[in-house]
């Protein structure tokens, strides 16, 4: 009975260990949409990638937009939404559904779909 008590223990112990060091892992998404300016008239492709970690609750997050790397600032983080900024825009990105915004000051919006990435 002692060596069934012992076992479940190390067992549970593990499993612990496992799902705290994926909870710490980063989560890497990449993210492609349309740049729409001020009217709609004009659009144009966006790529770019972000890393948020840890994963479970990012509390810091990078962006690579291909010709430049920021490093926006977290405003919020719950199970719907994280909202970041930067000097240039302020960011919603929807865990559910992999939607990301980026507005503007100048009024431009660029929407975007994201996937996970390995």
């Amino acid at each position: 009975m002692l060596k069934i008590a012992v076992l479940l223990v190390c067992i549970s112990t593990a499993l612990l260990t496992m799902d705290a060091a994926q909870a710490a892992d980063p989560l890497k998404i990449g993210c492609t949409g349309d740049m729409i300016e001020p009217g709609g008239a004009k659009r144009s492709p966006v790529t770019l990638t972000a890393i948020l970690s840890p994963a479970s609750k990012a509390t810091n997050l990078s962006i690579d937009l291909g010709a430049v790397n920021i490093s926006p600032k977290v405003l919020s983080n719950n199970p719907l939404q994280l909202k970041f900024r930067t000097k240039d825009f302020t960011g919603e990105y929807f865990h559910y559904s992999g939607d990301m915004f980026l507005i503007y000051g100048s009024g431009h919006l660029a929407r975007l779909t994201c996937t996970q990435r390995a």
